[in-house]
């Protein structure tokens, strides 16, 4: 195991549990040399799930009051995970973590990917004809396009829609049909962001037995020339290294020689060697 260090991170300001100072103190007990706090940012729908401009500007204060209180202990950044949907400006934060969590239907609504199963499955029959598939690739065709355009610091848990499809409930993901939709927006993405998480999120919460992405995605990825980081994306301070001994295996078995992580002192990424 290298260094441990996560850039994905919530509190109760989005949809978190724990506070912003118990992450903190769960990441020293663990022995972290720096975290990263990672907001929902602002949208215009779906409020309650993301910040406000309120709870923005408490938030931002919050973390920069944790990085003097606990500087000297560890290195405390401030970013906002930022959905391709949000409204938010990067301007305030110290990095982007760049996700998708939203498909826009024909309908004008917003489909959460990894919302309820019976909220998945309509939208697959009412406007995808029922082809799995074919919500996978416009999924997948939205992100892509996203990355490259905007450029955010890092990528978020790129498969995400995999939380409802486990077990091959909606779609086959061995199947050439999704791995080229998943595989040709890595060839879109990289133009805008080279750096990919290994998120656990989903072992943690929701019963995922490995991290976002799969492994022959990040197989993919490394032979592309693309470059990981380990996130947890945690909820709640007890989970913040969840997860982690295995996406560690995960980055030397698909041919990692490095893995970044959030810099201990003003440089935001450190890269260290994979061992």
């Amino acid at each position: 195991m290298f260094s441990l260090s996560s850039p994905h991170n919530h509190t109760p300001y989005c949809d978190g549990r724990s506070t912003a100072g118990a992450m903190v103190q769960s990441a020293l007990w663990h022995g972290f040399v720096s975290l990263g706090f990672s907001g929902h940012a602002k949208q215009d729908f779906d409020v309650f799930y993301a910040m406000d401009e309120i709870r923005e500007a408490s938030y931002i204060d919050e973390i920069k009051r944790l990085q003097s209180q606990y500087a000297g202990q560890i290195r405390i950044w401030l970013g906002m995970e930022r959905d391709c949907h949000s409204t938010a400006d990067r301007a305030d934060f110290e990095y982007v973590l760049g996700s998708a969590h939203y498909l826009p239907l024909p309908d004008g609504t917003m489909l959460p990917v990894d919302g309820p199963m019976k909220m998945i499955t309509s939208a697959i029959r009412d406007h995808f004809g029922g082809d799995g598939f074919a919500y996978a690739q416009a999924y997948y065709m939205q992100l892509g396009n996203y990355i490259s355009d905007y450029c955010p610091d890092i990528i978020g848990h790129y498969d995400l829609l995999m939380k409802n499809n486990r077990h091959g409930e909606l779609f086959d993901p061995d199947s050439y049909r999704y791995r080229k939709a998943a595989t040709d927006a890595m060839d879109q993405a990289i133009k805008g962001c080279d750096l990919l998480e290994i998120n656990t999120g989903g072992m943690a919460r929701s019963g995922a037995h490995t991290p976002y992405p799969a492994r022959k995605l990040l197989a993919y990825w490394q032979q592309i020339g693309g470059q990981v980081i380990l996130a947890g994306d945690c909820h709640e301070a007890n989970q913040i290294a969840f997860g982690y001994e295995l996406a560690a295996s995960m980055v030397r078995d698909t041919g990692f020689k490095k893995a970044a992580i959030l810099g201990r002192h003003d440089t935001l990424f450190e890269w260290v060697e994979v061992v």
